[in-house]
Parts: C-alpha cells; structure tokens; sequence
C-alpha cells in the first residue's frame, strides 16, 4: 500500500484519470484489475516524465551539434559567370541557391567529423528549408551508413535571416551605408531595409529550442541533436542558451561554410561548448578548452 500511494502522489498532479478514480485505486486490493490498470498506467507515466530525472539533466542528450551550411553560389566570390553584372546564381531566390563543389566537400567532411564524434549512438537532424542546408545534409548523411536510424526534421523557423534587399542591391556605396549603420547600431537590433533583424532571428529560434527540450522528454529521444542552419542561427542559438548579453552577441564572427559548434553534456547536465568559437575577446561562459584548442586567427 505504501508504495502504490508513493506513485498516486507522484503522479497525481499530471494524471489525466481524474481525482476520483485514483482515490479508489489507492484503497483497492492490489490484485483488483482496475488496481492492475491504473499502476500500469502510473509506472508508465512516471518513466516517461519523470521530473526529478529530466531536473538533474539524465533525459538530455549527450550532444548537440550546429552546423554552417557549405559554401553557397550566387554571390560574388563563388560564381565567375557574369549577367549584366550579376553571378547567374543570384537571380535565384536566396532559399533556391545550391552548393558549391567547394560547399559539397565541406559538408562531406562535416559529416565525417560528426560520424567521428558521435559514432554508433542515435541521431536527429533538424535542417533549415534552405536549399544549401538540405543539400548539405544529404553529404554530411553519406557518413552514416545507418540511415534508417536517423531522424530528419526540416524546420522553417532555422532559416537564415532576411536581409531584404541586400543581396538584390548592386550598388557598392549602399551595400557600404548598410555595413556602417549595422556596425554603428549592433548587429543584433540592426534591421535590414525590407528585412528583419537579429531580434527576431533569437525570437524564432527560441520557439525552436522550446520545441526541441519537449522532445527531450520523451523515452525514445535519440541522444544526439544536429542542427544544420545559418551562421545568425547559430549565433542566436548560442546566445539563447547560454544567456548571452547583446554585446557578447555583437562580438560574434561569422561561421566559416561547413564548421561546427559542438556543445556536450557535462555531468551536472550542463553544457560545454567544446569546439573553437569565431568570437573577439572576451571569451563568453560556456566555452570550454580554449587554451588547449584556441580560436584560429582568421576564424
């Protein structure tokens, strides 16, 4: 009896079988079969949700890794095709623009790094709906020979942040205006002409990483999380996590194509960011082994 009223007050808060029901499961022979039922149901529950497990950070994966997607044509330091003075590739929309083979062989060796670390565990991939971050997820999959094992969810709220006409306007003078004034306001509240800001980027991403910690919940959650998206992203996503302030923010560098941010657990459930981060000093709380792997010098 004492242990079935352990399980009535650790479930009863969340149970859907309501008040009444429970009060008569406490009381019944353990035998009964609607006793049967209902602790089946309880234990079950518990081993879903269990807060205490999910509080000390058990039920969270073991890695989360962000990724830049590979090099990218349509601008003007990967295409050498001239329309009246445009690459080719930037007429088409920004979320339509392919790979590289420069980009293709970043995202094989991104994929190859990854099956390095993570090995033989589970894996999801959430993928922004850009073509460049699809394609490079199909490069970065060939180094997973278990396919079947691999989760893929294509997420609108990981794409790259709008930049309005930037890439549509030529000319030298404006695109320079646009640089000055985001350097004068702060890349994270700067908003680009017909764009969207840095601000809101972070808002989108949050609603994604709430998303995401629901998952972690669930007892099948794979112990793994790829995310595969847009240097801002992972900017935005980075900050969110470890509770940046804007300028910490602001002081952050651009991903190169195909680099990852690897961040691990650690055994309080915390995490690490263990991998080099494009940032200018001071480094920011949350990253780990600077000394012994530093920031490259063009990173």
């Amino acid at each position: 009896m004492a242990s079935r009223k352990a399980l009535f007050a650790a479930a009863a808060a969340g149970a859907g079988l309501g008040a009444v029901p429970f009060a008569a499961w406490v009381y019944l022979p353990p035998e009964n079969p609607f006793a049967e039922f209902v602790t089946s149901k309880v234990a079950s529950s518990i081993s879903k949700y269990n807060f205490e497990t999910w509080q000390r950070g058990d039920k969270r994966p073991q890695r989360i890794i962000l990724m830049r997607h590979g090099q990218t044509h349509g601008y003007s330091h990967t295409c050498d095709c001239q329309v009246a003075g445009l690459p080719v590739c930037a007429l088409k929309p920004e979320t339509d623009r392919p790979l590289t083979e420069e980009g293709k062989l970043q995202a094989l060796r991104a994929g190859v790094a990854m099956k390095h670390i993570i090995g033989d565990e589970t894996c999801t991939f959430y993928v922004s709906p850009y073509k460049s971050c699809k394609q490079s997820f199909s490069y970065v999959s060939g180094s997973f020979t278990e396919l079947d094992s691999l989760q893929y969810v294509e997420d609108p709220r990981l794409r790259n942040q709008d930049h309005g006409d930037w890439h549509l306007n030529t000319a030298p003078e404006k695109m320079e205006e646009y640089k000055k004034q985001s350097e004068k306001v702060g890349s994270f509240f700067y908003r680009w002409p017909q764009g969207e800001a840095a601000a809101e980027v972070y808002d989108r991403v949050s609603s994604f990483m709430e998303t995401m910690y629901r998952k972690w919940k669930h007892v099948d959650r794979p112990n793994n999380y790829v995310i595969i998206t847009h240097s801002k992203v992972i900017h935005c996503f980075l900050m969110r996590w470890f509770h940046w302030d804007v300028n910490t923010f602001n002081r952050l560098e651009k991903f190169k194509s195909g680099q990852l941010a690897v961040m691990e657990k650690q055994s309080d459930g915390s995490y690490k960011l263990v991998t080099p981060l494009p940032i200018k000093p001071p480094i920011p709380e949350g990253v780990k082994h600077l000394a012994s792997n530093p920031i490259p010098p063009d990173a």
